[in-house]
């Protein structure tokens, strides 16, 4: 295997299923799932299912992309009927995948209260249980339903076509390594690893969602599918736009010095080439032998907030 980086991380000819692969963020640039769909376009991948609930955004996000590998799945992956609809759609165009990127998720009931002019103290211990109490269940259950449920699920829908990506592998050969096994990819966040989280709902299921990658790269070992993580930190998005504007943090917030060292100690949030280019690597070559694991991906957050 050559050493030069145009071999070591090619992602020609991968074939992908990205869920959430059509989203925009609050400036109307492409949300992390769009921005690795269009990556591995760009880089060759071969054909690239983008999946989502808004067929509208998906179509937008194929007229995007370099070289048209990107094809449009109206999804709901909370939905078993409409995955189960998604897997016969993407089976009856490819024999199998190499990559299955579990992507979508909502925020839900954000953890902090409303800004209250009239409060010149912090919130009251009973406001506190007031403010979440009154949030419906429904609202709570609906972000595990999104997040680890339909994560889950969508798992189980294309376990088939990603079990047929190792029945073209070559044989073993003598100190030759292979190509990289079949990967599940499950994004997660830092809001899974902290102890104040943005959102309760949201940083439980993250939470979750990190506990997931362990639990199916167990489940998958004998049937040699990889399973592995991301988490990233900041990056602007609809979740993140309120809190980029009370700290007046301008644009999206990706040049040096846009955060203090105290809060990302790169002083900057994270862009579209990050996450790409660590997608890029995962997905290559050169991160075949990684399995089981969750690559944080926020410039060093979590090691200097609580």
């Amino acid at each position: 295997m050559s050493l030069d980086a145009s071999s070591l991380f090619s992602v020609k000819g991968t074939v992908a299923v990205i869920t959430g692969g059509g989203t925009v963020n609050a400036s109307n640039k492409p949300g992390l799932g769009r921005t690795i769909a269009l990556a591995l376009d760009a880089n060759h991948a071969s054909k690239v299912f983008i999946l989502g609930r808004r067929e509208n955004i998906l179509h937008k996000a194929c007229s995007q992309a370099t070289n048209g590998s990107l094809i449009a799945i109206p999804t709901d992956i909370s939905s078993k009927e409409s995955l189960e609809a998604a897997y016969k759609a993407i089976a009856a165009q490819t024999t199998h995948i190499d990559l299955l990127l579990v992507n979508s998720g909502i925020v839900g009931p954000p953890t902090a209260l409303p800004p209250n002019p009239d409060r010149t103290a912090p919130p009251t211990l009973l406001e506190f249980r007031d403010h979440h109490f009154s949030h419906p269940m429904d609202s709570f259950s609906r972000v595990f339903d999104v997040n680890v449920t339909g994560s889950h699920y969508t798992i189980l829908a294309f376990l088939p076509l990603l079990a047929n990506a190792n029945l073209s592998r070559p044989s073993p050969q003598q100190d030759i390594i292979a190509p990289p096994r079949p990967q599940i990819i499950i994004t997660s966040s830092i809001g899974g690893l902290l102890d104040r989280p943005a959102g309760f709902a949201y940083g439980l299921s993250k939470a979750a969602l990190r506990h997931m990658v362990g639990v199916w790269c167990s489940q998958l070992a004998e049937h040699q599918i990889r399973v592995n993580g991301i988490a990233p930190g900041l990056f602007f998005s609809d979740m993140t736009c309120p809190m980029y504007e009370r700290f007046g943090i301008p644009g999206s917030g990706v040049s040096d010095g846009s955060f203090p060292a105290g809060h990302i100690p790169v002083t900057r949030g994270g862009g579209e080439v990050d996450v790409a280019g660590l997608v890029l690597w995962m997905a290559s070559f050169g991160g075949g032998y990684l399995n089981g694991e969750t690559v944080v991906l926020d410039g060093g957050r979590r090691r200097v907030i609580a």
